[in-house]
Order: structure tokens, then C-alpha cells, then sequence
């Protein structure tokens, strides 16, 4: 796999922060939902932009993804020299690391690309041009063999992955947002708030569609407390359910059980923000 003619990367220097296991729940659903799109390829290829100060995210996502699509190639990227080099002694047959940001420094387009806590610190202003100049590198969809090509899943996370919210976007742009949480740790589904992604989180005010979502989900989850009896996740199953009433949810209960719940991209979507 050669890199792109060399120039300088785009973006800015995250704070590199990381922990094992952190995007776990991401890497669960990618592999859930974009699995047959890599296993139909005859050489995926997956990134992990921006994957901080060590190297875990990108090992582990390799680990996952080939648990249901065995021939998926990961390549690391970061906009860090020095990241780069300590992440060298980590490489092995299909994972490697480049030296690069947001123009993707790969001579062809991968099926994936993962961007976990890597827009935090951007000004809201600035999601949108990110997001299609992403969107331009992703593998395009090929309609006469069912592919709706690569998926960009850009979001944040606490510290530990218990919370994490993201947003998955397609050569055509932005698709859905996905809500996903340790059951065990919430007390109410606004709680994920502070994990909105930057296209969303400054958005959560009065008369925003956010806004209203997490004010619809917090009232259904206290409807559904009779069903805490049952467990955190019988109640969470209750309250998705509940939600598509009037919400355009677009997964079930298979991941409803998974402390996830996905909504349309367009139900949720601010003024302003227009990728595609």
C-alpha cells in the first residue's frame, strides 16, 4: 500500500488521549453493521484517524473487524511524527501506520474510516468541510454489487467508553447517529449529551432537534421504569421502542439490547450542517 504524493497534513494536533478498550462499543457496531460491505471486498481497507498517543485503538479495531471479515487491513493515522514512530514496533501483517490528517494518505480509498474524539477540539464551523473532505476519500458505492461503499463514523467518548455517541456518513454524507452506553452506569439517556459529537453538541438547546430527541428519550426511559424490575436493558428495549413512535430509529432490538439505539441522520440534523 503506497502513500499518496507526500504534502503537508491537514488538521490540527489532537491531545492524543487513549485508553485499551476505549472504543470498543463503536468497533462492535461498525463490525455489526458494516461488516458484509467489508467482507464483500477482496482487500478492505480500514483507518483509525487520529489514534492518539499509543496505538491500542487501531490493534483492537484490526482485532475486531477480522473477526467477521478476516481479510480487513488497518492503517493508523496520525498527524503526530512522533506518534508515528512509537507506534512502528506495533505493526504486523495488516496493520500498519502512516504519517498523515484529514487528506488520508493512501493510494486508494479505503471501506472505513474511523474518527473517534479527533473533531472535539474544532470549532463547529469547521465540521462540515471535515466531513466532505472525508466523505471525497471513502470507497464509492457500487450499485451493481449492493455496495453503498465506505462509512466515515466520526464521534466522541468518555474516557472509559461508556458513553459514546457518533455519527456515520457514506460517500453521500451523513446517514444516522448512533446513541450507545453501559447500561449500568446511566440514569437517564440526556446523560449522553456530553458525548455529542461537535455537529451536535452545541446544538442542544431549546428549538433544536437534538434537543428534543434527548427530551423525548428521557421522558419515554421514565415511562419504562416499571420495567427496571426486568433489568437496565429490558427498560432501555422498552424506551427505544416507544421512541419510534415518533422517532425514525433505524435498528431494532438486536441492538437495542446492546445499550445502542441509531435515529436518522435527518431527524436530528441542525441548520447549517450540509455534507453532500
Amino acid at each position: 500500500m503506497t502513500s499518496r504524493a507526500a504534502s503537508r497534513p491537514v488538521g490540527t494536533v489532537t491531545r492524543g488521549t487513549t485508553n485499551p478498550n476505549r472504543l470498543r462499543r463503536m468497533d462492535r457496531w461498525i463490525a455489526a453493521t458494516h461488516g458484509a460491505e467489508l467482507r464483500r471486498a477482496a482487500d478492505p481497507v480500514a483507518v483509525d484517524l487520529g489514534y492518539g498517543a499509543a496505538p491500542w485503538t487501531a490493534v483492537e479495531l484490526l482485532a475486531r473487524l477480522r473477526e467477521n471479515a478476516p481479510r480487513t487491513r488497518v492503517v493508523g493515522v496520525e498527524i503526530e511524527p512522533a506518534r508515528v514512530a512509537a507506534a512502528k514496533p506495533y505493526e504486523r501483517e495488516g496493520l500498519v501506520f502512516r504519517h498523515g490528517g484529514f487528506e488520508i494518505p493512501l493510494s486508494r480509498r479505503p471501506l472505513l474510516i474511523r474518527a473517534a474524539n479527533v473533531l472535539r477540539q474544532y470549532d463547529e464551523a469547521e465540521v462540515a468541510a471535515v466531513w466532505e473532505r472525508l466523505c471525497a476519500r471513502l470507497a464509492p458505492a457500487d450499485p451493481a454489487r449492493g455496495s453503498r461503499g465506505g462509512l466515515l463514523v466520526e464521534g466522541t467518548c468518555d474516557e472509559i467508553g461508556r458513553r459514546h455517541v457518533w455519527v456515520a456518513l457514506g460517500p453521500e454524507g451523513p446517514r444516522t447517529v448512533t446513541f450507545a452506553t453501559r447500561l449500568g452506569s446511566l440514569e437517564r439517556p440526556s446523560d449522553l449529551a456530553e458525548r455529542l459529537p461537535k455537529a451536535l453538541i452545541h446544538r442542544n438547546v431549546p428549538g433544536e432537534p437534538v434537543h428534543s430527541f434527548l427530551r423525548d428519550f428521557d421522558r419515554a426511559w421514565a415511562a419504562a421504569a416499571p420495567y427496571a424490575s426486568y433489568g437496565a436493558r429490558q427498560r432501555w428495549i422498552r424506551t427505544a421502542r416507544s421512541l419510534t413512535t415518533d422517532w425514525p430509529l433505524t435498528d431494532g432490538p438486536s441492538r437495542w439490547r446492546q445499550g445502542e439505539v441509531t435515529v436518522a441522520w435527518g431527524a436530528l440534523a441542525p441548520g447549517g450542517v450540509r455534507v453532500g
